[in-house]
């Protein structure tokens, strides 16, 4: 077992007792009351910090189950006006998703618009039992949790990663950072027609890169996924390394796969002959 693994067994050991470490899945179950953590995002945490770290870091995420506990969350879920103005959206990848009967839209390449609330920084995916009881359609819950992560959730643009006029990085605070992606027209405004290729490597970032009518699209689209993909491996909260096309007033389109280890361009047909065309002109 690893140094991470040791220590997490031992704190969640003196603070819950019995409890279940699946190594495969990445998650900590404790039986006394039900609940679910994933610890992938503490590992990438961890792996980042000096080790005599770790220890605090465990405990201060581990703690967190006592918010997720089943009697604490269905007295903060039961009530739709009392939730409302905590709800959030956020992108996520099938790993957030596996424990929970989520309530979101689903996106090209395994990505999910999943409606999620705030507690206190952490967020909880909604289940659907949860949406049912409200009596709320899902639309208009998630178009207010959409509002709140536009107007709570600030996305900037970064000047800390590439230059710009190759691909540009926005980056948020929050988990609920990548829900932006959503309303993508307010970051992009003088896009044109063929719109970005983006992506949402961490649930902080969301990175684009625009479909410009020149040859320079070419590289500065490789050199934006090469990026998107080191950000994704080195988090923390990893979202996926795939990338879309996002273009305004259209639905997401697949544009690239990068989650089989290999790269993959999976865009629309039109879109792929125009890639062709562009570098045939180099």
């Amino acid at each position: 077992m690893s140094c991470f693994l040791t220590h997490t067994t031992k704190i969640v050991q003196a603070r819950y007792g019995a409890h279940t470490i699946n190594e495969a899945e990445g998650t900590v179950s404790i039986s006394n009351n039900h609940c679910v953590l994933g610890l992938s995002n503490l590992a990438q945490t961890c792996r980042a910090l000096d080790p005599e770290q770790w220890r605090l870091a465990i405990y201060s995420h581990v703690a967190r189950l006592e918010d997720f506990s089943p009697d604490i969350l269905a007295e903060r879920l039961s009530n739709y006006e009392q939730v409302r103005e905590d709800l959030r959206v956020r992108i996520v990848g099938p790993q957030h998703l596996s424990h929970v009967d989520a309530v979101g839209d689903p996106l090209p390449l395994g990505l999910f618009a999943s409606l999620s609330v705030d507690l206190n920084g952490a967020c909880c995916p909604i289940d659907r039992s949860y949406l049912n009881s409200w009596d709320v359609p899902q639309a208009t819950a998630m178009q207010v949790g959409l509002k709140n992560t536009l107007t709570q959730e600030p996305l900037n643009i970064s000047t800390d990663y590439t230059p710009q006029e190759k691909f540009l990085v926005f980056s948020g605070d929050s988990l609920f950072a990548s829900g932006h992606l959503l309303d993508f027209c307010r970051l992009l405004p003088d896009v044109g027609a063929l719109g970005a290729v983006v992506a949402v490597p961490t649930a902080q970032m969301v990175i684009a890169c625009p479909v410009l009518e020149s040859n320079h699209f070419v590289d500065a689209s490789a050199a934006m996924l090469a990026a998107s993909y080191l950000f994704y491996l080195d988090g923390p909260n990893s979202v996926s390394p795939n990338a879309l096309w996002w273009r305004p007033e259209h639905p997401l389109a697949p544009y690239a796969r990068l989650d089989s280890h290999a790269f993959e361009l999976v865009a629309p047909v039109a879109l792929q002959e125009r890639l062709r065309e562009l570098s045939e002109v180099r």
